[in-house]
């Protein structure tokens, strides 16, 4: 099973795919609109998997390494919500890159 994870930066994000061990199996640096944070996110993340010859069946958490209400104008709990409206898995954000890691590999299957 593998999860992924997103460090947003308002110029370039980083989005990963990483195994249940936590090694990163695949990576790149993509735009994410500010006012579409979600859906761009997705398609992104969805390309990169579909890529990488994964499917919905295969992910079972994202994590977002990003201070939401600074950085996205909107409380964390909000965005996870809004992930997993959009993903449907498990997702969890937080400014801390270890704490997301932590909580993903906490969720692998």
């Amino acid at each position: 099973m593998h999860c992924f994870l997103a460090e947003y930066a308002p110029t370039e994000t980083t989005i990963s795919i990483l195994a249940s061990t936590g090694d990163v199996n695949a990576s790149r640096k993509v735009s994410i609109s500010k006012a579409s944070f979600v859906n761009d996110l997705t398609k992104e993340m969805i390309e990169l998997s579909h890529e990488q010859g994964l499917y919905h069946h295969d992910i079972f958490a994202i994590g977002v390494v990003v201070d939401a209400k600074e950085m996205l104008e909107r409380e964390s709990e909000q965005l996870q919500k809004e992930l997993v409206s959009s993903f449907r898995f498990t997702s969890v954000v937080d400014p801390d890159e270890k704490f997301v890691r932590k909580k993903l590999l906490q969720n692998a299957k």
